[in-house]
């Protein structure tokens, strides 16, 4: 959702990122591996409860991978490989992400559930959309893209926000999934 909006103005702003890049000729897929280490080391510091340093980290890892895709097509090096290079790190970002919610912030069993919930549907919310592309169908329903996902995962462990936010945030989650799936399936039988 926060992409629709936003994509425009990000790129813009992004650009004289993406020519400190191209200045020092980083490739693209350097660019994403960077972005999930300070993601790492971001979820680390929440892990340790420096929840200063751990927002600060996991925003800019966040950040600078968002570059990766503005600068490979700046540069003329958009890849099918540097694609499926940057979802993979972007699923390994969540999962370290929601993993220090899922150690650090649940108190009981289904607290757990309703986080690997999240992580599930995660996972599958860009699933769809790949899957969607593969037919040729762009699949970008739903409110909790990755951008979303991200925000609210560190905003919960900042705030150490009530549970209750979780049990609403994995709904709508779910209610993306069953967006997308309904889409792809719809377009399918036509």
């Amino acid at each position: 959702m926060l992409e629709k909006y936003f994509k425009n103005a990000s790129e813009k702003f992004a650009m004289p990122f993406v020519l400190v890049l191209a200045k020092f000729q980083i490739k693209p897929n350097t660019v994403s591996i960077l972005g999930l280490i300070i993601v790492l080391l971001g979820s680390y510091f929440f892990y340790v409860d420096n929840k200063f340093l751990g927002i600060i980290l996991i925003f800019l890892g966040s950040a600078v991978d968002g570059l990766d895709g503005p600068y490979a097509r700046y540069q003329n090096l958009v890849s099918e490989r540097g694609a499926v290079l940057d979802s993979f790190i972007d699923r390994l970002g969540e999962l370290f992400i929601w993993s220090v919610v899922a150690i650090g912030f649940t108190s009981n069993d289904i607290e757990l559930f309703i986080v690997l919930s999240i992580l599930v549907a995660s996972n599958l919310i860009p699933y769809i959309r790949a899957k969607s592309e593969s037919y040729g169908i762009t699949n970008k329903a739903g409110i909790t893209a990755r951008p979303e996902r991200v925000i609210f995962a560190v905003i919960f462990m900042f705030f150490d926000l009530d549970y209750v936010f979780m049990y609403i945030f994995s709904l709508l989650c779910w209610i993306t999934v069953f967006q997308r799936i309904k889409i792809l399936i719809t377009n399918l039988d036509k």
